[in-house]
């Protein structure tokens, strides 16, 4: 008797690159709705972190 277990796959990780590369290795019908949704939120805090230190950087060289 075996016991099949959905589980979701791993979350993404890595560069930009390399996490576009793993979900290209995922089967789609492998992709809950709990997973995408913790995909989206992780890439948009990272993009917001970016963000956020770019304003750092341009505020810093900016003559007054």
């Amino acid at each position: 008797m075996s016991t099949a277990v959905n589980a979701s796959p791993p979350d993404l990780t890595g560069t930009v690159d390399e996490r576009l590369a793993q979900l290209d290795r995922l089967a789609p019908e492998s992709l809950d709705a709990q997973w995408l949704r913790r995909q989206l939120d992780a890439a948009l805090a990272a993009w917001a972190a970016d963000d956020t230190e770019l304003d750092i950087v341009k505020d810093a060289h900016v003559d007054y």
